[in-house]
């Protein structure tokens, strides 16, 4: 299930002042959110657009088309008996994400949307609202709104994190393969692939003869990793499975040219991080465009890394969990792999 973002819902203002957020509590701020989120289901109620206008965040508004903004001002479709019912909401700084369902008896509809929440103005404000037939994987909530920096990401000693072992039984003398570290502290799961010579930078052009082949001037993609999580006597542990790939992509951007007198296609390097449940649904997508650091993935000379949010598989920050990697397929190039926690 590829999510796509839609501009979708109304928003409603809600009152609570940045610097009231800066001094209360987790519960408060969250009660918040709720509490935004639940107005958000009355102006749905009622068609208002002028309120959905109101509550948008900067951003959104600008970016919006203006027949569509014209078609709005007259007042969108009422929806009187529609619920929204909050499912998981996360609130980090003057930033939240919300899971939700909604229901619209009349039409009998259920559909699954999360909201991201930016403070703004003093007030919260919805700045991307995604929906879905059907429900997010727990994963959203942390890949939406990671969090900070961990113990390992600060220290940066991937000079101390062993390699994984090539797979000598199916890997010739001479075959070029991907080289792999992985560690883990209170906050992420770090995966660094490792390649041969220096890969094309995010952001950087390509040529349209080799764009139009689909290609960016990239090697072959690291392998694709099934992350499993195993209790290892942990009670507050649910095993649990995701799996990951990094692609290069050709990104387009439109551009004018003169000799041609009419638009025309710039191509540039890019590269998207692609996560899976355990069924082999796409739950979540993080691309990578001009800049070569991002939260969840970096592309800087010959290294590719990844980090998952440990929220995101279901493990605490003290969590006594073990992490394993296994490469997708059934040739493997690369041993099986037991992450140690960083600083153990």
């Amino acid at each position: 299930m590829i999510l796509n973002a839609v501009l979708c819902a109304f928003l409603l203002q809600q009152t609570l002042s940045a610097g009231d957020l800066d001094g209360a509590s987790p519960l408060a701020t969250e009660q918040a959110v709720l509490s935004t989120y639940k107005r958000m289901e009355e102006a749905d109620r009622k068609g208002d657009g002028q309120l959905w206008f109101s509550l948008r965040d900067r951003k959104t508004l600008d970016t919006m088309d203006a027949g569509l903004k014209a078609s709005m001002r007259k007042g969108g479709h009422s929806r009187p008996e529609v619920r929204y019912e909050p499912q998981t909401v996360r609130v980090s700084n003057e930033r939240a994400i919300l899971i939700g369902k909604v229901v619209d008896p009349t039409a009998a509809t259920t559909q699954y949307q999360n909201v991201l929440f930016v403070v703004e103005g003093g007030a919260w404000k919805v700045a991307r609202e995604q929906w879905s037939d059907a429900p997010f994987d727990p994963f959203v909530l942390y890949g939406l709104l990671p969090p900070e920096p961990g113990s390992f990401a600060r220290s940066g000693a991937w000079r101390h994190v062993p390699y994984a072992s090539p797979n000598l039984q199916t890997l010739g003398k001479k075959d070029v393969v991907w080289k792999m570290q992985a560690t883990f502290d209170e906050a992420y799961l770090y995966i660094r692939y490792e390649w041969v010579a220096e890969l094309p930078a995010p952001g950087s052009r390509i040529k349209p003869e080799l764009a139009d082949t689909g290609k960016t001037g990239a090697p072959p993609p690291p392998p694709s990793m099934h992350i499993r999580v195993a209790a290892d006597g942990d009670a507050t542990v649910a095993p649990h499975e995701l799996t990951i790939a990094v692609r290069d992509v050709v990104s387009t951007r439109g551009a004018f040219d003169n000799q041609a007198k009419g638009p025309a296609n710039r191509f540039f390097v890019g590269y998207s991080l692609y996560v899976q449940n355990a069924a082999g649904e796409d739950v979540f997508e993080y691309a990578l465009g001009n800049d070569s650091t991002g939260r969840l993935l970096a592309v800087q000379d010959r290294m590719i890394e990844v980090r998952i949010p440990l929220g995101g598989l279901g493990i605490g920050a003290r969590s006594r969990a073990k992490l394993q990697l296994e490469e997708v397929g059934s040739v493997l190039r690369i041993l099986p792999y037991t992450v140690e926690r960083f600083g153990k």
